[in-house]
């Protein structure tokens, strides 16, 4: 096995993404335990591996567009740094240019055969065979470790945040009046409205979940409009009053919170990652999205999906409508009474 001094990662994606790619720390520190690993981002999903014990160095590249003087700070600094090996896992033109960049002795990503000949092979020094699509995100992200001679274990992926945030939530609960483990956190956004669900869904769910199974309900979200307005109706449907936190978290906080709750709630969202991160049994409500990819990651999960044919479409709606009816047409009352089979099996039930 070939010994590595200075490892970067880049993944330039969301911070969802970004999240399943932190499953590669814990084996490159593994395999060379002196090795100074880090991780290359894009702004807005620092956070996701930001305090992360196994991580040396964060860097973060901005949007398409960002200020020039920032990218060449980067790539400089890039090019400073000597890396020997560069793991590439955005499998854009922006991370194959950055692995350039670096001078890497060693260039590894997955092929790409639809781009351009130059993204193919300039900016590496090898390209690997495509993961199986039907693979897990963290498996796919963790199969590029095989040709450097690493069996990767079955993944582990974690999330962490500083003592005063962990202070900070911890003062929240008690403003709230929350116990750990006696409360849900429903996350209903998603950063794209076909794979949400309906407002009186959510509705019926909360209502259930706090009048017969004595567990209060915490609604978060972000604070763009689609979701404000998602939680809006939500409020609007409910015949009980849920904790709205929507837009008053960062991602480390919301970690934190959902790391103390009893269940997660959601779609598949960069929080539903966050849920399985900090082993919070979660329920992932899936539409044209492949559950096969993107379920929530480890075990004690449940994903409800129609067991519809034309699933996953991979689509942004049905025929171009934005709206998925595989998520519409999903009832309250499937919903619940998968739920309440997944509680039971949690030692939960009516009135726990």
């Amino acid at each position: 096995m070939p010994s590595f001094k200075r490892i970067l990662v880049i993944k330039l994606k969301q911070p969802g993404d970004v999240l399943l790619s932190a499953a590669l720390l814990p084996a490159l520190k593994e395999a060379w335990p002196e090795a100074r690993v880090t991780f290359l981002v894009s702004r807005g999903a620092e956070e996701m591996l930001a305090d992360h014990p196994k991580l040396d160095g964060l860097l973060v590249a901005g949007r398409r567009g960002a200020n020039w003087k920032e990218t060449l700070g980067l790539l400089r600094h890039l090019r400073r740094s000597r890396f020997d090996l560069v793991l590439e896992l955005s499998g854009g033109d922006r991370g194959a240019f950055f692995s350039l960049v670096s001078g890497a002795g060693t260039r590894l990503a997955f092929d790409q055969p639809r781009r351009a000949l130059w993204h193919r092979w300039g900016p590496f020094t090898r390209l690997l065979p495509r993961p199986s699509d039907r693979m897990h995100m963290v498996e796919q992200n963790l199969e590029i470790l095989k040709p450097l001679g690493i069996t990767p274990g079955p993944g582990r992926l974690d999330f962490y945040w500083s003592r005063e945030l962990e202070a900070g939530v911890q003062e929240l609960l008690k403003s709230l009046g929350l116990g750990p483990k006696g409360f849900v956190v429903m996350h209903p956004g998603a950063g794209w409205g076909f794979k949400c669900w309906t407002p009186s869904g959510y509705a019926r769910v909360i209502e259930v979940l706090q009048t017969d199974y004595n567990l209060a309900v915490v609604l978060t979200g972000s604070g763009a409009a689609l979701e404000q307005e998602l939680i809006a109706a939500i409020l609007k449907e409910s015949r009980v009053a849920p904790l709205n936190l929507a837009g008053r978290l960062t991602l480390k906080s919301l970690g934190a919170l959902i790391a103390k709750a009893r269940l997660f709630f959601g779609v598949d969202s960069a929080p539903m990652h966050l849920a399985a991160a900090v082993k919070t049994p979660t329920v992932a409500l899936f539409g044209p999205t492949g559950d096969y990819n993107w379920r929530p990651w480890g075990k004690g999960h449940l994903v409800i999906r129609k067991d519809w044919e034309c699933l996953p479409c991979g689509q942004d709606g049905c025929e171009g409508s934005k709206v998925s009816r595989c998520l519409t047409e999903l009832t309250p009352e499937e919903v619940l009474t998968r739920m309440k089979e997944h509680l039971g099996s949690l030692g939960g039930g009516p009135g726990a």
